[in-house]
């Protein structure tokens, strides 16, 4: 493959036997991003390839071998997932990964701008679902920004996250040392996103991702990143030594339990912040919850990485009851319920015949295990997402 060979050759060829790549899908200074089908099956796949002085590269070459093994070893359906990776017969290196119709994060808020807190919310919380199996599998993403979050949809509902392009990712082998690639002593990833040890180029850990994800979600509720400058450089020192400016600077009003979860995520040391993704995860958890019971609404199905979100929570008059009949069932005034708020699994007992006093005892302490039931079930899943 010749330098000077243009992508746009690569339109109409065929690769790997049977998939014919049909149309460009994006290109860097690196590679470029194609869509290829396979015409029996109509599969569709995303094909990523080096530029022929790139392919000669070899800390290239080996960054994007890196980022076909990294994806590999990851299972979350919040990533994207990596079928082949090759060498064609030309020396075209190649990774064919799942293709998702979708638009990035990074058009979505130049198109539309700051989001409410509910949505950044169910975005952001699938991202932490992602990150936190990366980093139990060693895995240091080191480049999330908006541009590497792509949202589809899943099944009619819209916000389905994938996590894209590990391609600088560090990784630890199981002795735990660092697979270093990279220079030290050279930054890299993308300034208005970086840790303040990442800024400094100096030795990560997961919580580097973290921070940048506390970037991002700074920006979908306010619009604005947390440091901006005319130079990269001056970015860099902002954000090893000057506090991010509260989001509230930057949108009056945003709700101080959301600024403090965004404040807290931005803290310059790193036993200072959410001491992992799920930490932050349930942070945001959180702060759903009580938007829900403020009247929010939620997603109508269970989303992989949404599972806390779709349990409802028990409404507060709700729970208050339950304790009073089990405090003292003959005195108990009858549940209040709401079949818009309650939980699916709790009983709707308007239209049917009056039932006696101790039917209607029955029935509370019946609503009252069902509602223990399913705070056992939201406190396990909790525990399944913490492991």
């Amino acid at each position: 493959m010749s330098d000077t060979q243009s992508s746009e050759n690569l339109v109409g060829k065929t690769i790997f036997g049977e998939y014919t790549i049909s149309s460009k899908l994006g290109e860097g200074g690196m590679g470029a991003v194609y869509l290829a089908t396979q015409q029996q099956i109509e599969q569709q796949v995303a094909i990523k390839v080096l530029h022929g002085r790139a392919a000669r590269n070899d800390e290239l070459v080996q960054r994007f071998y890196r980022e076909a093994k990294t994806v590999t070893m990851l299972s979350h359906p919040n990533i994207i997932r990596v079928f082949i990776f090759g060498r064609t017969e030309e020396g075209l290196i190649y990774l064919a990964m799942e293709y998702v119709k979708g638009v990035s994060l990074r058009d979505e808020l130049q198109n539309r701008g700051r989001m409410s807190e509910m949505r950044a919310i169910k975005i952001l919380k699938q991202s932490l679902s992602a990150l936190a199996e990366a980093h139990t599998l060693g895995i240091i993403h080191r480049d999330l920004k908006p541009d590497n979050i792509l949202l589809t949809s899943y099944r009619g509902e819209d916000d389905f996250v994938k996590v894209l392009d590990f391609g600088i990712a560090k990784i630890k082998d199981p002795t735990g040392q660092q697979r270093q690639l990279t220079q030290a002593g050279v930054v890299y990833g993308t300034p208005e996103y970086l840790s303040p040890e990442q800024a400094q180029a100096l030795e990560l850990d997961h919580r580097s991702d973290v921070y940048s994800l506390g970037c991002i979600l700074y920006e979908m509720v306010t619009g604005h990143v947390p440091f901006t400058a005319p130079k990269t450089v001056n970015i860099l020192m902002m954000h090893v030594y000057e506090p991010a400016p509260p989001p509230s600077t930057k949108f009056p009003n945003i709700s101080k339990e959301m600024e403090e979860i965004i404040m807290k995520a931005l803290q310059k040391k790193p036993e200072q912040r959410y001491q992992t993704a799920m930490e932050f995860f349930e942070a945001l958890v959180s702060r759903e919850q009580e938007l829900i019971r403020m009247g929010e609404r939620i997603s109508n199905i269970v989303m992989p990485g949404m599972e806390v979100t779709t349990s409802y929570v028990l409404p507060p008059e709700v729970i208050e009851s339950a304790k009073a009949a089990l405090a003292a069932p003959s005195q108990a005034a009858p549940l209040r319920t709401n079949t818009e708020k309650v939980s699916p699994a709790a009983v709707h007992t308007q239209g049917t015949a009056p039932v006696d006093k101790k039917q209607r005892t029955l029935l509370t302490l019946l609503i009252v295990m069902l509602g223990i039931l399913l705070l056992v079930i939201i406190a396990g899943i909790a525990l399944l997402m913490t492991k």
